[in-house]
């Protein structure tokens, strides 16, 4: 165990192994404390009560090096706690999944996934992270966002710049420290959005129209810098985890062209697909915890004050859960559900923009393109994006098979 007990969750090299280096935890050591002096649970029952029992297992200091200071301007939604989790939860809920919200945004998506992926197949070559689930994803948020087409791309760059910085880490940049100073470009557009749909200057039905009408609602008045926090989660959040879903999933599809034929053949299999791809591939690959009290967890008794790794990805492949753990299947009968997004009060607020735009982007995959017509580019090397929570292609890059 002396090689597990080495695992660092802020080393890119090992965090996206994890789900390979906690295959022997979960049989022989299911709670481990590693050198670092944090500790790991990999079993999906311990990482179940974990992510449902925040009272015991608190989320200050999220992904974050230990001891480290955030404004709560800067956090994510995953890294705060009562009182302030519940309110600010309410605003990016409204947000992402208001009334209608999502459905109505279906459309819009499948045309840009024909569109984005027809310029793919008529050039014949292409890359299906940079050239489509990049954009995808961003157009979708902007549009979700009120932010004109046009800027899409240009949001695409800021968010792709801050998923490559240090800031999901250490919320610094050699520009500065927090959002404001290292990406003051970002934050001053969206800041001016939020600015004047509060002035009333644009009546818009978008997310941020909603996070301020959610706070009215509720009989208060969400401060800029809040909605400036939720409007970047539901940015970085939202796109990033689902570009980097996309691209596992496409590299899926191409390295298993039978599995590909089978979507393609029944295509009522693809809500299936898209669950069973995000089991064995979870964008966010485990969650940190502070322990708010002393507790026990299998079998292993943890101090107030430790901070225990929750190992999502180690758990999606509990043999004791999901028989044949590494297969990708998607005649599953009732599985268990997956913990990609989270459980309980942290549940995650774009679930349901998430899985729309992965199951039409599927759909449109599988429809446009023929099992084994594309393939990854001659000298294509499979690279992750420098995130140590985050597992995704850095590209993908494709052309049509001879």
């Amino acid at each position: 165990m002396s090689k597990a007990a080495q695992f660092d969750p802020f080393d890119t090299r090992q965090t996206h192994a994890v789900a390979e280096s906690a295959r022997k935890l979960i049989a022989e050591e299911p709670v481990l404390r590693l050198d670092s002096g944090f500790a790991i649970a990999s079993r999906y029952d311990d990482v179940k009560h974990i992510l449902l029992t925040n009272t015991i297992f608190a989320n200050a200091g999220g992904f974050r090096p230990t001891g480290l200071q955030v404004p709560i301007e800067d956090r994510t939604l995953g890294e705060l706690d009562p009182p302030e989790h519940g309110p600010i939860r309410r605003l990016a809920v409204g947000a992402a999944a208001g009334p209608g919200a999502v459905e109505a945004m279906r459309p819009f998506t499948r045309e840009s996934c024909e569109a984005l992926l027809g310029a793919i197949l008529a050039r014949g070559r292409g890359d299906l992270v940079n050239d489509f689930s990049v954009i995808l994803t961003n157009r979708v948020i902007a549009k979700l966002l009120g932010v004109p087409l046009d800027k899409s791309h240009w949001l695409a760059e800021q968010a792709e710049a801050v998923m490559a910085s240090d800031m999901p880490v250490t919320n610094r940049t050699p520009r500065g420290f927090g959002y404001k100073q290292s990406f003051p470009e970002l934050t001053g557009f969206i800041d001016e959005m939020v600015k004047k749909r509060i002035a009333g200057a644009e009546r818009v039905p978008d997310a941020i129209t909603r996070i301020i009408e959610t706070a009215r609602a509720a009989g208060e008045a969400a401060p800029e810098t809040i909605i400036r926090m939720v409007l970047l989660q539901l940015l970085l959040g939202g796109s990033a985890t689902t570009r980097d879903f996309l691209g596992n999933l496409f590299h899926t599809l191409i390295l298993q062209p039978e599995l590909h034929e089978a979507i393609r053949a029944d295509r009522s299999l693809v809500p299936a697909a898209v669950e069973e791809g995000l089991r064995l591939a979870p964008p966010v690959l485990f969650v940190i915890r502070t322990c708010a009290e002393d507790t026990t967890l299998g079998g292993v008794a943890l101090k107030k004050g430790e901070r225990i790794i929750a190992a999502i990805a180690a758990a999606n492949r509990d043999p004791a859960v999901y028989p044949e753990p590494d297969a990708f299947r998607v005649d599953r009968v009732d599985p268990p559900t997956h913990l990609s997004f989270g459980l309980g009060a942290h549940f995650c607020a774009g679930n349901q923009l998430a899985r729309m735009e992965i199951q039409e982007a599927l759909d449109v995959f599988v429809e446009r393109v023929k099992p084994g017509e594309l393939r990854t580019q001659s000298g294509f090397d499979l690279r992750y994006m420098p995130t140590p929570f985050l597992f995704g292609p850095v590209d993908m890059p494709v052309e049509r098979a001879a």
